[in-house]
């Protein structure tokens, strides 16, 4: 499911990997002053990266803050009226769902992170008890990428219009399988802007099993 992730790196060295592969950058919003050992929980702002033209993702991305968790365009109530979780998109349904579908062909960005946290029951595990915190981190230990989907919608509560997203989520791989059924694919720079490609290959890529190795799996304490 993923409904937890860390970056803890600040937006400079992000930047610095989209300047090697001579990407522009802007920043559509000032740097945010946030603790990078703070993890990003559902509804807060997060930061995504997302192509300035979508029909051409190579010639300049922007970085933003918006809210993790998706409103659809065509819900007209408040936020908190919207109920349905929409921190994650099913990668079997992302191109038909209506809440994500239209973002999926004309919305892409990416989500950068260092890690993520997935929840596992414990032996002997109670309902509503405490489940086990486990951060997934790969040998290389560098920033990787969601691939995201970004949507702009107008609850009644926020007049001045909402920016949200959500990411996709698979089927979990062999590292992670025995902690959760699925897991986002993470997805290296290169993929990445494959990924924001209108006319690439879409979500195909991202159904790829990773081989065993490819994730490290350890226990947290609780943030």
């Amino acid at each position: 499911m993923c409904n937890e992730y860390q970056l803890r790196v600040g937006r400079d060295p992000l930047a610095w990997e989209f300047s090697q592969v001579k990407v522009p950058v802007t920043w559509a919003d000032p740097t945010p002053n946030r603790d990078l050992d703070q993890p990003f929980k559902p509804t807060n702002r997060a930061t995504i990266i997302r192509p300035i033209d979508p029909a051409d993702p190579i010639a300049g991305v922007e970085f933003l803050d918006i809210r993790w968790w998706l409103i659809p365009f065509f819900h007209k109530g408040a936020i908190k009226d919207w109920r349905s979780m929409c921190t994650n998109a099913k990668i079997e349904t992302v191109d038909t769902a209506p809440t994500f579908r239209d973002a999926y062909r004309k919305r892409r960005c990416l989500v950068p992170l260092t890690s993520f946290i997935e929840y596992s029951e414990p032996p002997g595990w109670k309902k509503r008890g405490p489940k086990t915190r486990n951060e997934v981190t790969w040998a290389e230990g560098d920033v990787r990428y969601f691939a995201g989907i970004w949507e702009r919608s107008n609850p009644t509560d926020m007049p001045d219009g909402l920016q949200s997203f959500a990411f996709i989520t698979g089927p979990a791989g062999p590292d992670v399988a025995p902690i959760h059924d699925r897991q986002p694919p993470v997805l290296t720079l290169g993929q990445g802007l494959e990924w924001l490609r209108l006319d690439g290959p879409g979500k195909a890529p991202l159904e790829a099993q990773v081989p065993q190795g490819t994730f490290k799996v350890a226990e947290r304490p609780r943030s």
